[in-house]
């Protein structure tokens, strides 16, 4: 087969540019100028043996398999599993980290980039660390504020804020060593949520923003002093010379010269990294792109390099080694950030050292992480845009349904991906990887309007909604501008929506068994938000968390399920496991965020018991699990909205327009009440007097709704304004006739 790979070899090492201006390098503050002589407190990520006690890595150790060598806990005995302790953390945003835990000490972030230490033992709280960022950026998130995780190296804990600072801790004691500011322009749509990752003495972080007007990089900075050593960008900023480095070149050629450039292009980091000590390989997941569209982006085509790409680099001088992009001229938000897993198959006879994921797009991808030759990639999920991946290219082969350019198309995964950040697990003993499955496709198509660049806003210019009820779905707007989906979805996959959590053979490309994790919510959206993040480990067992508020134990065999927690919490990061004073302990972070409304809705823990994070560690012969109170939501389903109708027929329409491309993505106007982030049909009269100051001098930038000033005028405010109102009549008047209106207690921002 031949390897879809670059191999770059050049003849100087790749720093940052010398054409980088000083605005474009790091701000760099250096609280403790000397560089220790420090001893490794946590054994080395090198050393190839799982380090039974200790979880030195967001998925465990350097092969990110999120599985735990112990065994106290086992199938016999996990029904014994009850609650140890919890420590209560401080925001209702979502939770996505895993904890680490060295030498008795938990350390985790949180939304913002706030991190902490806690006692593994008792969950005594050691430290917290709070970054005190620009609400500003909570501004520019696409899918909530949220963190996912920290990193270690010898005395020093990393954690990256949302603002784009990077911080180096005292593990003991939270004291900042250095900050450095990582970020090229700050008046562009980027945000950190991902975690740092350590390779060698470097510390490399990424970046999000690629739905409003990022350029993708990534940055390595010294451990120490945190002196930037180099930086990779992901996409080309111009067709032409001078490139920051050699790998932009080649890249270029891949683009059309008159694409977007202006937009950023996307291609950002924000989640998977791995790094083989062995090989001295860094790999990195690249993101979508900005425009999602790339008949739009880059009009004459092309593939569009390094989107959606899997990225080894040598982390001594940045140069890229190989590259494999999964999804080439990226169409669709496929994003190639999820997490990856380092194993050693068995496959043809002979072990091979492997790179294994999972994707947004739908395939499970084994690849040689030595040169980035494919060895395999077989779908896991419904896949339509794609017949199959050409074994001697590496190449997905699309089909007619690929391309909504023209017309709207039912593309399968949707934009949520068959699987997207919730790490799955690999267990060497079953030899399995348990994947946290999402079954949905989207119907995709163009706005009306014309393509404008927003600095600092959405620039996705598509659009899309579910095959499911509701204002995501089937009773949007947009849906009754399209044909019915019993034409759009004739010949297609079945569009339930469901969730899964599958075990898969990575040698043989085949399911070995599956469980739904919809839970009430068969075809709705919540049905593949449900599942979270997944451990296994050698006591034959596979963990889960679950946005209903259990965590589930099963099988790591045959998927049965043999112990159910109720924590009272919804849950969607990835379990831990560590040991201290000769107990097996397993802990997560529960709190859910990121589903626009949709984590919030009935039969979500969320919702009865609201959403506050919590770390929570359980013990065999362990207790339940005390709940918060439920919260007690008033009945107003029979009350008007609280101001009139007004405004003309054009300005709702203006209205509406800018909604989708300015509010949507966070306010999703779907009935979800508790923490979640506010449907706007339902403001009381005192937010619709404040409105204009909200949106134009965020007054509420401090709970996650910044200043729009940039982006909107007082007009256009008044037409989204008028929109909202209307559409609160709308729904009422719908509730009168055959439904009831809910509306939540209190005014949320």
């Amino acid at each position: 087969m031949r390897a879809l790979t670059t191999l770059v070899c050049c003849l100087f090492l790749t720093l940052v540019s010398a054409c980088e201006t000083s605005n474009n390098t790091s701000e760099t503050s250096i609280q403790n100028n000397t560089v220790p002589n420090r001893q490794v407190a946590a054994q080395k990520l090198d050393d190839e043996s799982p380090q039974p006690g200790n979880w030195l890595t967001g998925g465990g150790d350097f092969q990110q398999a999120y599985f735990s060598p112990l065994e106290q806990i086992n199938r016999k005995n996990v029904a014994k599993l009850g609650y140890a302790w919890h420590i209560d953390l401080p925001s209702e945003h979502g939770y996505e980290a895993t904890p680490l835990m060295v030498d008795g000490v938990l350390y985790g972030s949180g939304p913002q980039g706030i991190a902490f230490a806690v006692d593994a033992s008792t969950g005594e709280s050691l430290w917290q660390f709070n970054p005190e960022i620009n609400p500003q950026f909570m501004r520019k998130v696409c899918c909530g504020v949220v963190n996912r995780g920290v990193a270690i190296a010898e005395e020093t804990l990393f954690v990256a804020a949302l603002d784009g600072y990077l911080f180096a801790l005292d593990k003991n004691d939270g004291a900042v060593v250095w900050r450095a500011d990582t970020f090229i322009d700050r008046n562009r749509g980027y945000t950190i949520t991902g975690a740092p990752y350590i390779a060698n003495d470097l510390v490399i972080i990424g970046n999000a923003g690629a739905e409003f007007d990022a350029r993708g990089y990534i940055t390595a900075y010294d451990i120490y002093t945190g002196e930037l050593r180099w930086r990779f960008f992901t996409v080309p900023g111009s067709p032409n010379p001078p490139f920051e480095h050699p790998e932009l070149e080649v890249a270029a050629t891949t683009w059309d010269p008159d694409s977007l450039w202006e937009v950023g292009l996307g291609g950002t980091v924000w989640d998977a990294m791995a790094f083989d000590p062995e090989l001295n390989l860094l790999y990195v997941g690249t993101g979508n792109a900005a425009p999602y569209p790339r008949k739009l982006r880059s009009p004459e085509g092309g593939d569009n390099l390094y989107l959606a790409s899997i990225l080894a680099i040598n982390p001594d001088n940045g140069q890229l080694v190989w590259h494999y992009q999964t999804t080439p001229g990226d169409n669709w938000d496929f994003t190639a950030t999820q997490k990856f897993i380092l194993a050693t198959l068995d496959i043809g006879g002979r072990p091979r050292q492997v790179l294994m994921q999972a994707p947004k797009n739908g395939f499970f991808y084994v690849l040689d992480r030595a040169s980035g030759e494919l060895i395999s990639a077989e779908p896991y999920a419904q896949v339509n845009w794609a017949s199959h991946i050409d074994s001697e290219t590496g190449r997905p082969v699309e089909t007619s349904q690929a391309e909504y350019f023209y017309e709207p198309k039912l593309i399968f995964p949707g934009p949520q991906g068959a699987h997207n950040w919730q790490p799955m697990s690999y267990n060497p003993d079953s030899g399995l990887v348990y994947i946290p499955v999402k079954e949905a496709g989207a119907i995709w198509t163009m706005p009306t309007e014309s393509f404008t660049y927003q600095q600092g806003g959405l620039n996705s210019h598509s659009q899309y909604i579910f095959t499911t009820p509701g204002e995501w779905g089937l009773d949007s707007a947009l849906a009754k501008t399209l044909p019915p989906l019993e034409v759009l979805g004739a010949g297609q996959p079945d569009t339930t929506i469901r969730g899964f959590l599958r075990a898969w053979n990575p040698v043989t490309q085949t399911l070995a068994w599956e469980r739904e994790t919809s839970g009430p919510w068969i075809g709705n959206m919540n049905a593949f938000w449900n599942g979270g993040g997944v451990l296994s480990t050698a006591g034959g067992l596979v963990f889960q968390g679950r946005g209903t508020g259990e965590l589930v134990a099963l099988d790591a065999d045959t998927g049965e399920t043999l112990h159910q927690i109720v924590v009272g919490a919804s849950m969607m990061a990835a379990p831990m496991s560590y040991s201290v004073g000769g107990i097996q302990y397993i802990a997560l972070l529960t709190g859910v965020g990121g589903g626009n409304g949709n984590d919030y809705v009935p039969g979500m823990a969320a919702y009865t018991y609201g959403n506050a994070g919590r770390m929570i560690a359980f013990k065999l012969n362990g207790g339940e699990v005390p709940k918060r109170p439920e919260i007690l939501y008033a009945d107003t389903s029979k009350a008007p909205p609280a101001v009139p109708r007004q405004g003309s027929s054009g300005q709702i329409a203006k209205g509406e327009a800018l909604f989708l491309r300015n509010c949507a993505k966070c306010h999703a106007n779907i009935d979800g009440r508790g923490a979640g982030i506010p449907d706007l049909r339902r403001m009381s009269g005192d937010t619709h007097k404040a409105f204009a100051q909200i949106v134009l001098e965020g007054t509420l930038a401090e709970r996650g709704m910044g200043n729009f000033s940039d982006l909107l005028n007082a007009d256009q405010v008044e037409s989204l304004h008028v929109y909202l109102i209307d559409e609160a009549w709308r729904l009422f008047d719908e509730g009168v006739q055959g439904g009831e209106w809910h509306a939540p207690e209190q005014d949320l921002p």
